[in-house]
């Protein structure tokens, strides 16, 4: 797995990162200054290629067919101005759904008849629902089509199925399709419909769900998984339907793949990250032949060969938001990767990062697919033959990506897109390091054992353990000798898998066998922390202890940690949860009305939630969270 690397090399690795475009080359831009984008999809007919792209005020259509030099040809304009357009298609029709309504509140789907390309006189109208839900389908948040079976699935809908899914038969008529159905158990922002079958992204509970639509008016849920970063945005399947990847809209947050083949048994394969530690969100995953395709926001645009789903490979990316890194939903929103050229398309929301006037782009961009290099094995220590944890496994080369930190079980598996003979260093703290030569290949998987020896330590540590006092944690620990010590470096992070800080540097004793202790406070800590201790040599090598962990809320109730609202129209909080439970969330506006009413699972530990308000008007609102574990309420204002 490419996702928890070790501090050693995180941060020397994320500038590199930042700023590093290959296999992937750019060949054109088109602006739509005064508007955002959206997601973008592709149509090809006739020897052409089209971008569709979700501007903010309508459907946009390109002639993408030189790619070095795009031609906006039409917007199917439908008063609507709204930064969430999603499109897909069926045939010769484009599918629009928008969370933006007109005046008289209705937004409904819009759907395109593109047999008239290139010429610009596109049939265009909305579709707001017929028989049993005739006028009722307002707006929604995005939709799939599965082509096997010629059905249109609408997710996030606004007043029906409870935000679920609605189904249109598109065989009869795609443009005027007809309800068949709906899912409504709970919220879908996104899914990946094909076959009859449903692989619906339940964001805010955190989970997909593999849902059986044969019969479209009575869905069947056959099993439900919880992804690693539990805010899961976007599903796509495998090329051979054995394998599902998500991604979870979050900081920090991952693509993932999951063995699905027994789908009653779901097994997570690996995960990763385009830059580790930076913070920044994946968005949209697609999977073409062997590859996944990704927009990454503000990282721009990868390709992870997913051949071998438990050890996956970013070979390719560009970067189409060059001013940094990090958390924030900026830069990449879509990618379509399905034109018959193999070019890609890519959403580029703000260019203007936040400042007036907004300015979206639609990028144009030629990938070439490379193979992985794939180097895997096991480290055991020399003296017991046991199998080594937390030990770095790091290719010698330019290549990013290209370490893995082995696992309980000593397994280590990583790669990269270049090719050759290259150094392969092994480290963990406490042992000697250990280099050897790999010979890596595309496509081949190259497996390489090695056992590391024990190095002396210049300190033994008795005791390291940490103490919950009502103000603060206490950290204490005591060494019965120590050799040519330097310093002690106390570290922590708020959660199993974060970064670690620097909380504290305390001088050490240098040479010493005598029974020394010591401590360090950290005031107002996290609910919940970990720590750990770095001794630093005075030749400047330095050593890690264990880990320890304070939990300060155990057995205690639900905590509001933060509250605030941001400029996308979102409420974001942040919960503690003592253990694992449903929580239920209410807005609640001035006039009483229900702003939002929605139930999530939450983990234990501290969850970060964005609750959508981009309707409401400004003013006090109360927030309601109640579990079965506490009950809190509390007003804010809201100023969007």
């Amino acid at each position: 797995m490419r996702f928890f690397l070790s501090l050693g090399f995180v941060f020397t690795l994320l500038a590199a990162l930042q700023s590093q475009n290959y296999n992937i080359t750019f060949r054109s831009k088109l602006s739509f200054p005064g508007q955002t984008l959206a997601n973008v999809w592709g149509y090809a007919a006739n020897g052409k290629e089209y971008a569709l792209v979700g501007a903010s005020k309508g459907l946009a259509i390109v002639d993408v067919t030189d790619p070095e030099a795009p031609v906006l040809l039409t917007q199917l304009e439908d008063t609507i101005n709204s930064l969430w357009r999603e499109v897909k298609t069926f045939g010769n029709y484009a599918y629009v759904t928008s969370e933006g309504t007109t005046p008289n509140g209705y937004g409904g789907v819009g759907i395109a008849d593109l047999s008239n390309l290139p010429n610009t006189s596109i049939p265009f109208h909305k579709y707001h629902g017929d028989g049993a839900i005739q006028n009722q389908l307002k707006r929604a948040h995005a939709l799939h089509v599965d082509t096997v079976k010629g059905f249109a699935y609408i997710y996030g809908t606004t007043g029906l199925a409870n935000g679920g899914a609605v189904v249109l038969d598109l065989n009869a008529d795609p443009y005027n399709p007809s309800y068949a159905g709906q899912y409504s158990t709970q919220y879908i922002h996104d899914g990946y419909a094909h076959n009859d079958t449903l692989y619906a992204g339940h964001i805010y509970a955190g989970q997909f769900s593999i849902i059986d639509f044969s019969n479209k008016s009575s869905p069947v849920t056959i099993s439900s998984q919880t992804t690693p970063f539990a805010f899961t945005h976007n599903t796509w399947l495998s090329a051979n339907g054995n394998y599902l990847f998500t991604t979870d809209e979050k900081s920090n947050g991952t693509l993932a793949a999951y063995d699905i083949d027994n789908p009653t048994s779901i097994v997570l394969k690996d995960q990763i990250h385009d830059t580790p530690g930076s913070g920044s969100i994946v968005h949209n995953v697609h999977i073409k032949d062997q590859y996944a395709v990704t927009s990454w926001y503000t990282d721009g645009v990868t390709i992870t060969d997913v051949s071998r789903p438990e050890n996956l490979i970013q070979v390719g990316r560009y970067d189409t938001w060059p001013n940094g890194s990090g958390n924030g939903f900026k830069g990449a929103w879509g990618v379509y990767p399905y034109l018959p050229s193999g070019n890609l398309l890519v959403s580029n929301i703000d260019e203007n990062a936040g400042s007036s006037p907004d300015t979206g782009a639609l990028y144009i961009l030629t990938p070439s697919y490379v193979q992985a290099c794939f180097l895997e094995g096991t480290v055991t220590d020399m003296t017991t033959n046991l199998p080594l944890e937390g030990v770095t496994a790091e290719i010698q080369s330019s290549d990013p990506l290209n370490s893995d930190v082995t696992n309980s079980s000593g397994q280590y598996k990583t790669g990269q897109p270049g090719s050759g003979s290259f150094d392969v260093v092994f480290s963990k703290d406490g042992y000697v390091s250990q280099t050897v030569q790999a010979s890596l290949s595309p496509g081949a998987v190259t497996t390489l054992n090695v056992s590391l020896q024990q190095a002396g330590l210049p300190v033994e540590l008795l005791s390291f353990h940490a103490e919950a006092l009502p103000d603060r944690n206490l950290v204490h620990w005591t060494t019965a000798s120590e050799s040519f010590t330097d310093e002690y470096i106390l570290e922590y992070r708020s959660t199993e898998h974060g970064v670690w800080n620097t909380l504290a540097k305390v001088p050490a004793a240098g040479t010493s066998t005598a029974l020394r202790e010591y401590s360090a406070a950290h005031h107002a800590p996290p609910p919940q922390c970990y720590y750990r201790l770095r001794t630093l040599d005075l030749d400047g090598t330095d050593h890690l202890s264990h880990v320890i962990e304070v939990n300060r809320n155990d057995g205690k109730e639900l905590q509001l940690l933060n509250l605030q609202t941001n400029s996308a129209g979102q409420a974001v909080i942040s919960l503690y949860t003592p253990e694992a439970a449903p929580v239920r969330i209410r807005i609640i506006a001035p006039t009483g009305a229900l702003v939002l009413n929605r139930e999530y699972q939450l983990p234990k530990g501290e969850n970060e939630l964005y609750l959508p308000m981009e309707k409401a008007a400004s003013g006090v609102y109360f927030l309601s969270i109640h579990s079965n574990l506490h009950t809190i309420s509390k007003p804010f204002i809201y100023n969007p």
